[in-house]
């Protein structure tokens, strides 16, 4: 973001002001490390490190000033709340840029159809979006501040904890709202499945635009006779009907009938979120735009990755997990021919919930034509509810693990590695495949 310190001055509205002249600001920053030449500083105090050690330092590689809570040793803008102050920063950039603003949210999916959202709106206009996942109130006020002169500006949200939201609802109120499902995620702070979704809606302001998942019972018993609102599903009366096979996704709607070929990397639930969210917010029609961009499409980090080492293939799916995203990558590796292995690791956040969820995994394994490896505290439940039908290994030591996996992981044809992030499965298959 570009703007003149009068302007800013009158937006923030500092207790203190300490420059030594006028300064052109051409963006904002909050990391002392990366912050390039003007760019102003913004001091936040998280959890390891207190932004304001670095605020000299930072202002003045970028020949600046920082914005901070304390007073320093340097030019600065002395204000309450340095993170209450990024947040109006990030809200005064989104309304500056005039553009449509939409926000992709729900309990899985988020960042994978973010990007298949993004991709099919660039057939419409310039899209900014979201990077990685920064989905939390930090990442979603550094969207907002990188906007510049997009048409789209296609956000993901994301909440572990309540209250988040309402945070984040404070600077940002988008224009469109596309909403995946609720599912039993965060329960270690949420306590119901009812009290995440209650949390995530927030995020729907009275004129926001909203496209939803008519297929999850919450999403459509809370906004099917909501205004203003479209939803896509295989099995009620909806906006965008679909249907879909191993091996097309066919996707109809007012103006819109799309034939897509299917893939095994990318859950159809989220190309069908983003097509019709292209839909509604884009005016996107044209099977072309979405044929080449799905067809280009290469998902995120550890998403159903797939890795050839020899005869065996490997799909690393190990950025995160819940018991729906877990029954689904199982069910992914139950059409491979062959013989099949899932090495699937705890799921975390669930709190008391979280032994029955893992034994919900377990049950799902039995029947599938799938061996098991289960590594971790919580995922031996998977393997007590599946070693009675499925033969199973378990370690809670990850090191016994990488031993068993070096012996064995080469008879399987296909390997299946899925646990939740801080598992970090993908260092146990790195170790394997050295």
């Amino acid at each position: 973001m570009e703007l003149g310190l009068e302007e800013l001055i009158e937006l923030l509205k500092p207790k203190r002001v300490f420059l030594d002249g006028d300064i052109k600001i051409k963006g904002v920053s909050i990391d002392s490390r990366s912050i390039e030449s003007g760019e102003i500083f913004v001091a936040i105090k998280g959890a390891r490190y207190d932004g304001h050690d670095f605020a000299c330092e930072a202002s003045k590689r970028a020949g600046t000033f920082a914005i901070v809570e304390k007073p320093v040793d340097c030019p600065h803008l002395l204000v309450d709340n340095t993170l209450g102050a990024l947040e109006q920063l990030a809200a005064y950039n989104l309304k500056k840029s005039g553009a449509f603003s939409v926000a992709v949210v729900g309990s899985l999916g988020k960042t994978t159809t973010k990007e298949l959202l993004s991709g099919f709106l660039s057939c419409s206009g310039r899209v900014y979006k979201s990077f990685a996942n920064e989905n939390n109130v930090i990442g979603v006020c550094k969207t907002l501040l990188n906007l510049k002169n997009q048409d789209f500006c296609v956000v993901e949200v994301g909440v572990s904890k309540p209250g988040e939201m309402d945070e984040i609802v404070s600077f940002f109120k988008p224009n469109g709202v596309l909403f995946l499902n609720v599912g039993s995620v965060h329960l270690e702070y949420f306590g119901s499945v009812e009290r995440v979704f209650e949390e995530k809606a927030k995020i729907i302001q009275k004129g926001s635009v909203l496209v939803f998942n008519g297929d999850d019972d919450i999403l459509r018993e809370a906004f099917r006779k909501r205004e203003n609102s479209f939803c896509y599903s295989r099995d009620v009366n909806c906006d965008f009907k679909v249907d879909f096979n191993n091996e097309y996704l066919i996707i109809r709607g007012e103006g819109l009938n799309v034939k897509l070929k299917s893939r095994e990397d990318v859950n159809p639930e989220n190309v069908v979120a983003a097509v019709s969210g292209a839909s509604v917010f884009g005016g996107i029609k044209k099977e072309e735009c979405f044929y080449q961009k799905i067809g280009s499409f290469k998902p995120l980090g550890f998403r159903m990755k797939s890795v050839s080492l020899g005869k065996t293939r490997v799909i690393l799916d190990c950025y995160n997990a819940n018991v729906h995203s877990m029954k689904y990558a199982v069910g992914v590796l139950s059409k491979y021919e062959g013989k099949k292995l899932a090495v699937l690791g705890d799921m975390f956040e669930l709190g008391k919930f979280s032994e029955g969820l893992h034994r919900e995994v377990g049950r799902f394994l039995k029947g599938r034509g799938i061996e098991l490896c289960a590594i971790g505290i919580d995922a031996r439940f998977i393997y007590e509810e599946a070693k009675n039908g499925v033969n199973s290994w378990y370690f809670s030591n990850r090191d016994e693990a990488i031993e068993l996996l070096k012996s064995k992981m080469f008879e399987y044809d296909v390997v299946l590695f899925k646990a939740s992030r801080g598992m970090k499965l993908e260092e146990i298959f790195e170790a394997v495949r050295r």
